[in-house]
């Protein structure tokens, strides 16, 4: 049996020992959420993308994305950027460069470099 005083030392290690693993799964889960977060903030528009998608993942007003697309804003509107252009008449890069503009001059940057024909067309 154990005596009083090593019954202690038992509950205080069990103690320490919960709040450790605690701690490193909310450091964990911290962790997790932050590295989404970064992915989506940096991933580039695709034409598979919706408006409101797009303005969740970039932190961009979605009305402001509705105007880039001459589009009226519509928080039930989530068609993808193929299909708004195929409706529009109109290329799909274009549309992705005009969404590309509104989100670099959101986050204070320039416009972007990356050429309109590497993402692919859609009529």
């Amino acid at each position: 049996m154990l005596s009083t005083r090593n019954e202690g030392r038992a509950a205080g290690l069990v103690a320490a020992l919960a709040l450790a693993i605690g701690v490193a799964g909310l450091l964990t889960l911290h962790t997790i959420r932050h590295a989404i977060r970064v992915h989506r903030s940096t991933e580039e528009v695709r034409p598979w993308m919706s408006i409101p998608y797009i303005a969740r993942s970039h932190h961009v007003p979605a009305e402001q994305l509705y105007q880039a697309v001459d589009l009226p804003f519509d928080r039930h509107d989530h068609r993808p950027l193929w299909r708004i252009a195929r409706q529009q008449g109109r290329p799909v890069d274009k549309l992705i460069s005009s969404v590309e503009a509104v989100i670099s001059h959101a986050h204070g940057l320039a416009t972007p470099a990356v050429p309109p024909a590497q993402h692919g067309s859609v009529p």
